[in-house]
Protein backbone atom coordinates (compact mmCIF):
# COMPACT_ATOMS: atom_id res chain seq x y z
CA UNK A 1 0.00 0.00 0.00
CA UNK A 2 2.64 2.01 0.77
CA UNK A 3 4.34 1.74 -2.46
CA UNK A 4 1.08 2.63 -4.35
CA UNK A 5 0.77 5.70 -2.90
CA UNK A 6 4.27 7.27 -3.05
CA UNK A 7 3.43 5.86 -6.85
CA UNK A 8 0.45 8.11 -7.37
CA UNK A 9 2.53 10.94 -5.11
CA UNK A 10 5.55 10.54 -8.27
CA UNK A 11 3.23 10.24 -10.73
CA UNK A 12 1.21 13.52 -9.62
CA UNK A 13 4.41 15.83 -8.97
CA UNK A 14 5.99 15.10 -12.53
CA UNK A 15 1.92 16.06 -13.68
CA UNK A 16 2.25 19.60 -12.01
CA UNK A 17 5.67 20.13 -12.64
CA UNK A 18 5.07 19.43 -16.17
CA UNK A 19 1.69 21.30 -16.54
CA UNK A 20 3.68 24.42 -15.23
CA UNK A 21 6.42 24.63 -17.42
CA UNK A 22 3.76 23.80 -20.08
CA UNK A 23 1.32 26.98 -19.19
CA UNK A 24 4.76 29.48 -18.82
CA UNK A 25 6.94 28.12 -22.62
CA UNK A 26 4.23 26.29 -24.50
CA UNK A 27 4.04 22.39 -25.05
CA UNK A 28 6.74 22.23 -27.53
CA UNK A 29 9.48 24.46 -25.75
CA UNK A 30 9.40 21.88 -23.00
CA UNK A 31 11.56 18.87 -22.67
CA UNK A 32 11.04 15.74 -21.10
CA UNK A 33 14.44 16.74 -18.99
CA UNK A 34 13.17 19.96 -18.14
CA UNK A 35 10.27 17.94 -16.55
CA UNK A 36 12.22 15.59 -14.85
CA UNK A 37 14.78 18.60 -13.68
CA UNK A 38 12.09 20.70 -12.54
CA UNK A 39 10.77 17.85 -10.43
CA UNK A 40 13.72 16.86 -9.27
CA UNK A 41 13.94 13.37 -9.94
CA UNK A 42 15.35 11.39 -12.39
CA UNK A 43 15.08 10.69 -16.02
CA UNK A 44 13.89 7.15 -16.11
CA UNK A 45 11.17 8.05 -13.57
CA UNK A 46 9.06 10.04 -15.71
CA UNK A 47 9.04 6.74 -18.42
CA UNK A 48 7.58 4.57 -15.85
CA UNK A 49 4.62 7.00 -15.41
CA UNK A 50 4.15 8.41 -18.75
CA UNK A 51 5.13 7.01 -22.63
CA UNK A 52 5.61 10.29 -23.82
CA UNK A 53 5.36 13.94 -22.96
CA UNK A 54 1.69 14.71 -24.79
CA UNK A 55 0.73 11.65 -22.64
CA UNK A 56 0.81 14.45 -19.82
CA UNK A 57 -2.07 16.41 -21.69
CA UNK A 58 -4.17 12.84 -21.94
CA UNK A 59 -3.65 12.48 -17.60
CA UNK A 60 -4.88 15.99 -17.51
CA UNK A 61 -8.10 15.23 -19.03
CA UNK A 62 -8.34 12.21 -16.43
CA UNK A 63 -8.12 14.17 -13.96
CA UNK A 64 -10.64 16.98 -14.65
CA UNK A 65 -13.11 14.28 -15.77
CA UNK A 66 -14.76 15.04 -12.26
CA UNK A 67 -14.98 18.96 -13.12
CA UNK A 68 -18.53 18.06 -14.64
CA UNK A 69 -19.54 15.97 -12.10
CA UNK A 70 -19.20 18.89 -9.83
CA UNK A 71 -20.69 20.89 -12.23
CA UNK A 72 -23.74 18.85 -11.76
CA UNK A 73 -23.68 18.40 -8.48
CA UNK A 74 -23.78 22.49 -8.12
CA UNK A 75 -26.58 22.94 -9.81
CA UNK A 76 -29.88 24.87 -8.65
CA UNK A 77 -32.45 21.78 -8.37
CA UNK A 78 -35.68 23.54 -10.29
CA UNK A 79 -32.91 23.94 -13.53
CA UNK A 80 -34.73 22.28 -16.47
CA UNK A 81 -33.17 19.63 -18.28
CA UNK A 82 -32.33 21.93 -21.74
CA UNK A 83 -30.77 24.50 -18.75
CA UNK A 84 -28.37 21.67 -17.09
CA UNK A 85 -27.64 20.74 -20.76
CA UNK A 86 -26.34 24.13 -21.26
CA UNK A 87 -24.56 24.18 -18.08
CA UNK A 88 -22.27 21.46 -18.97
CA UNK A 89 -21.74 22.77 -21.92
CA UNK A 90 -20.82 26.24 -20.74
CA UNK A 91 -18.82 24.01 -18.31
CA UNK A 92 -16.86 22.34 -21.14
CA UNK A 93 -16.23 25.68 -22.80
CA UNK A 94 -14.49 27.04 -19.58
CA UNK A 95 -12.45 24.04 -19.00
CA UNK A 96 -10.88 24.23 -22.50
CA UNK A 97 -10.39 28.14 -22.73
CA UNK A 98 -9.32 27.86 -18.88
CA UNK A 99 -7.78 24.75 -18.36
CA UNK A 100 -6.75 23.23 -21.62
CA UNK A 101 -6.11 26.44 -23.02
CA UNK A 102 -5.21 27.03 -26.62
CA UNK A 103 -1.80 25.27 -27.03
CA UNK A 104 -2.80 22.24 -25.11
CA UNK A 105 -5.68 21.23 -27.13
CA UNK A 106 -3.89 22.03 -30.22
CA UNK A 107 -1.50 18.72 -28.98
CA UNK A 108 -5.28 17.18 -27.86
CA UNK A 109 -5.58 17.52 -31.56
CA UNK A 110 -2.61 15.98 -33.22
CA UNK A 111 -2.56 13.41 -30.44
CA UNK A 112 -5.93 12.22 -32.06
CA UNK A 113 -5.33 12.43 -35.48
CA UNK A 114 -1.99 10.43 -35.08
CA UNK A 115 -2.72 8.05 -32.67
CA UNK A 116 -6.81 7.50 -33.55
CA UNK A 117 -8.81 5.13 -31.23
CA UNK A 118 -5.99 4.73 -28.89
CA UNK A 119 -7.22 7.95 -27.10
CA UNK A 120 -10.67 8.17 -27.95
CA UNK A 121 -10.90 11.58 -25.61
CA UNK A 122 -13.88 12.99 -25.28
CA UNK A 123 -15.93 10.75 -27.30
CA UNK A 124 -15.28 7.64 -24.96
CA UNK A 125 -18.51 6.07 -23.23
CA UNK A 126 -16.40 6.17 -19.96
CA UNK A 127 -15.66 10.03 -20.16
CA UNK A 128 -17.61 12.10 -17.46
CA UNK A 129 -18.89 14.51 -20.26
CA UNK A 130 -20.20 11.86 -22.55
CA UNK A 131 -21.96 9.96 -19.43
CA UNK A 132 -23.52 13.28 -18.17
CA UNK A 133 -25.61 14.59 -21.30
CA UNK A 134 -26.37 10.63 -21.53
CA UNK A 135 -28.00 10.99 -18.22
CA UNK A 136 -29.54 14.16 -19.52
CA UNK A 137 -30.99 13.09 -22.97
CA UNK A 138 -32.29 9.95 -21.16
CA UNK A 139 -34.14 12.05 -18.44
CA UNK A 140 -35.40 14.33 -21.48
CA UNK A 141 -37.16 11.12 -23.19
CA UNK A 142 -38.10 10.27 -19.69
CA UNK A 143 -40.43 13.05 -19.25
CA UNK A 144 -41.37 13.88 -22.70
CA UNK A 145 -38.94 16.22 -24.06
CA UNK A 146 -36.95 14.52 -26.41
CA UNK A 147 -37.86 12.07 -29.20
CA UNK A 148 -38.16 8.77 -27.43
CA UNK A 149 -37.01 7.03 -30.64
CA UNK A 150 -33.64 8.42 -30.16
CA UNK A 151 -30.77 5.98 -29.66
CA UNK A 152 -28.71 7.92 -26.75
CA UNK A 153 -25.33 6.86 -27.26
CA UNK A 154 -26.00 7.92 -31.28
CA UNK A 155 -27.10 11.07 -30.05
CA UNK A 156 -24.83 11.81 -27.43
CA UNK A 157 -22.02 11.11 -29.92
CA UNK A 158 -23.44 13.21 -32.21
CA UNK A 159 -23.52 16.30 -29.45
CA UNK A 160 -19.87 15.54 -28.82
CA UNK A 161 -18.90 15.65 -32.52
CA UNK A 162 -20.18 18.86 -32.91
CA UNK A 163 -18.87 20.45 -29.71
CA UNK A 164 -15.34 19.01 -31.00
CA UNK A 165 -16.03 20.34 -34.29
CA UNK A 166 -16.81 23.87 -32.57
CA UNK A 167 -13.25 23.56 -30.61
CA UNK A 168 -11.64 22.52 -33.29
CA UNK A 169 -12.50 25.73 -35.12
CA UNK A 170 -11.98 27.61 -32.21
CA UNK A 171 -8.54 26.24 -31.64
CA UNK A 172 -7.84 26.52 -35.96
CA UNK A 173 -8.73 30.56 -35.62
CA UNK A 174 -6.26 31.12 -32.18
CA UNK A 175 -9.75 32.00 -30.67
CA UNK A 176 -11.25 34.15 -32.71
CA UNK A 177 -14.25 33.86 -31.67
CA UNK A 178 -16.48 33.02 -28.24
CA UNK A 179 -16.40 29.35 -28.17
CA UNK A 180 -18.87 29.22 -25.56
CA UNK A 181 -21.97 30.97 -27.78
CA UNK A 182 -20.66 29.09 -30.61
CA UNK A 183 -20.97 25.77 -29.05
CA UNK A 184 -24.66 27.08 -27.41
CA UNK A 185 -25.65 28.15 -30.62
CA UNK A 186 -24.93 24.80 -31.66
CA UNK A 187 -27.09 23.08 -29.05
CA UNK A 188 -29.99 25.15 -29.24
CA UNK A 189 -29.93 24.85 -32.63
CA UNK A 190 -29.33 20.53 -32.72
CA UNK A 191 -31.89 19.96 -29.45
CA UNK A 192 -34.74 21.60 -31.73
CA UNK A 193 -34.19 18.58 -34.05
CA UNK A 194 -34.74 16.20 -31.20
CA UNK A 195 -37.75 17.09 -29.71
CA UNK A 196 -40.37 15.30 -29.40
CA UNK A 197 -43.29 16.15 -31.51
CA UNK A 198 -45.55 16.27 -28.85
CA UNK A 199 -43.96 19.50 -26.95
Amino acid sequence: MEKETKGVRTKRQLYQCAMKLFRERGFDRVSVDEIVREAGMAKGTFYIYFNTKSDIILEMLRQYDTYYDQIMAGLPDDLSIDEQMEEIVKGACRFTEEVIGLDLIRVLYVKQLTEGQEHPGLLNEDRALFRILSELLTAGQGAGIYDPALDVPDTTRLILHGIRASFFEWCSSRGQFDLTQECLYFLHTFCRGIYHTAK
